[in-house]
């Protein structure tokens, strides 16, 4: 079992998770990928009552930061985990069961012996696409431009849909925390979308 709050519990003992009964719903999903400290999955999912919205982050602080969030809200749509995001999508997501990912300025693991860490891999990429139900979307965003090139290199692999976006705005959809201070500081950012046909 994962979890870092009672009802927010991914069962690695089961071959899938079941949606409906994660969420007690069987409202479309959406999934966030590194929400760090939960800026957009608390704000999407306030936005958008007709989803159901899952968070995955792999630091423990940031997930009971996110926690304490959706308790003020409170957010019946929204939940959020502990775990390695590679490791569900790869092997406890189901099929054409999630109609969006959010991956939005994911670490660039820098240095060369981490470069294994990076988040979107061939393995990963390849689970992404079996994942997203046709139509669904996979929304991009960095602010490394070497990263962006090289997380569309990987995604090219797949019968994907590409589109290089324009930045976003607070009206066509929630900012990160590191979207608002990158903007503020006048960096460069970087975002595509790859819809699965």
């Amino acid at each position: 079992m994962i979890s870092c709050h009672n009802e927010n519990v991914i069962s690695l003992d089961e071959p899938a998770i079941d949606w409906s009964e994660f969420f007690g719903t069987d409202r479309v999903v959406e999934i966030e990928i590194g929400c760090g400290k939960g800026a957009f999955l608390v704000d999407y999912a306030r936005a958008h009552g007709e989803l159901s919205v899952l968070g995955i982050e792999n630091q423990p602080r940031w997930v009971h930061w996110i926690e304490r969030r959706l308790e003020r809200a409170p957010l019946a749509n929204a939940r959020v985990v502990c775990v390695d995001a590679a490791l569900v999508v790869t092997r406890f997501v189901r099929d054409a069961s999630v109609h969006a990912y959010h991956i939005y300025f994911p670490d660039p693991w820098w240095k060369r012996r981490h470069h294994k860490r990076r988040l979107v891999s061939g393995d990963f990429a390849a689970a992404l696409f079996r994942t997203l139900e046709p139509g669904g979307v996979l929304h991009l965003a960095t602010d490394v431009e070497t990263r962006f090139a090289a997380m569309r290199e990987v995604l090219a692999a797949f019968p994907f849909e590409v589109r290089t976006a324009g930045a976003p705005t607070p009206e066509t959809r929630p900012l990160t925390n590191f979207e608002r201070k990158y903007r503020a500081e006048g960096r460069a950012l970087y975002y595509a979308t790859f819809t699965k046909p």
